[in-house]
């Protein structure tokens, strides 16, 4: 790893022990590249961190055209959470009047309980969680209060069931094209994962009420808090300095219940995805995990920080969670969802009569060769790059 980036791992950590500051400085006075420190910080999406950790540092050394050039995008950063902040206390206050429980996710309430300042984290979005329950109610909410549909194809009212049954979550929009306001309404955790259900009823089981920038929301508990930042790092196949970031700062500044997380992980299925996750974490960032907690190392397959993120296409990162599972039971299970549960794609692109509707369970395999079999020939070739890397992501139904 080259200093720069062994740099950029050290500076991004929120709390520095004595022995980091140092090797930090350390670093620092050889002296590093900033265009190269700036890169990466740019591309893992952690400079906001990166400013306030060299203030306390004092490093002295640091170019002062290296300092401005970070905080400048910091500034902006802090203006757009900023107005995030008004947008989810605004969401939230809405829901709560609706009777609707709502529990933020990452973004800009992580930022203010994890790091106590809503401006170090870089957020894309609100991502809001509510029971499955609710989700037709929410939708009015969000469309009554003045939200569009961020999606290709709008669901309507009697597409709700269906949605709930072919994806976790679904993106309203609202503002101007130059600065939109995404939210991402969820009602689950991880889409075609063994027990998704049980995990989320779980999850609202232990979340208890709190307040969010002024307004009333749940919140998770610390093993959840854990488990779901852990579950998103793996769907995003463990590219995201800041994710990991956030759950080595859960792992040392949250009292989480380590035997009960693990426990938790296990009866679900994700032990092996939270060992995987910590192993990370440890790798990177140093981050202490109890003994007995299990761990493992990131394996050759897994690319991690400094690599550049990357998109694969739709078929590799439909296959991806097959990695995430560590038991053979799980993965048929996974694989069995995946290619024979119908979507609300294919209930869409062909209407069937009611006593027909068990066709839909040979539409969707017979839709999925077709639209993914060039793509499965050329990764059983050998290129498994050549399945078409696309950019961006989509979160309606598929």
């Amino acid at each position: 790893m080259s200093p720069e980036a062994r740099l950029i791992l050290l500076l991004a950590r929120g709390r520095l022990a004595a022995p980091v500051a140092e090797e930090a400085r350390a670093l620092l006075a050889i002296p590093p590249r900033c265009e190269r420190l700036l890169e990466l910080a740019t591309l893992h999406r952690i400079y906001p961190l990166l400013h306030p950790t060299l203030r306390a540092l004092d490093a002295g050394g640091v170019p002062a055209a290296f300092r401005d050039a970070l905080e400048r995008p910091a500034k902006a950063n802090a203006l757009r959470n900023a107005l995030l902040a008004e947008e989810l206390a605004r969401v939230l206050q809405l829901l709560a009047a609706a009777g609707i429980p709502a529990a933020p996710l990452k973004g800009v309430a992580l930022a203010e309980s994890l790091y106590g300042d809503r401006a170090l984290r870089v957020c894309d979005d609100l991502d809001i969680l509510v029971p499955r329950a609710a989700v037709g109610r929410a939708f009015d909410v969000l469309l009554r209060e003045g939200y569009g549909h961020a999606e290709e194809h709008a669901v309507g009212a009697g597409d709700i069931a269906l949605l709930l049954r072919s994806n976790i979550e679904y993106a309203f929009v609202r503002g101007t094209p130059g600065l939109p306001c995404v939210i991402e309404l969820h009602w689950e955790l991880a889409w075609r994962w063994p027990r998704a259900g049980a995990a989320v009823d779980d999850l609202w089981a232990e979340a208890r009420p709190a307040r969010v920038f002024g307004s009333p929301a749940y919140a998770l508990s610390p093993e959840w808090q854990l488990l779901f930042l852990a579950v998103h790092l793996a769907r995003h196949r463990w590219q995201g300095l800041r994710w990991l970031v956030d759950i080595h700062e859960v792992s040392i500044a949250t009292p989480i219940d380590w035997d009960r997380a693990s426990a938790k992980a296990a009866w679900l299925g994700w032990d092996a995805m939270l060992a995987l996750t910590l192993g990370a974490c440890r790798a990177l960032l140093d981050t202490p995990v109890p003994s007995g907690v299990p761990l493992r190392a990131p394996p050759r397959w897994l690319s991690l920080f400094p690599a550049v993120p990357s998109s694969p296409g739709v078929l590799a990162r439909a296959l991806f969670p097959l990695r995430a599972l560590g038991r053979p039971s799980w993965k048929l299970r996974y694989l069995a969802h995946l290619l024979f549960v119908p979507t609300l794609t294919e209930r869409r692109a062909f209407a069937l009569p009611r006593p027909l509707a068990f066709l839909y369970h040979v539409v969707r395999p017979a839709r999925l060769g077709f639209k993914w079999g060039g793509a499965l020939a050329r990764m059983v070739r050998g290129n498994p790059a050549a399945d078409g890397s696309r950019r961006g992501r989509r979160s309606g139904p598929r």
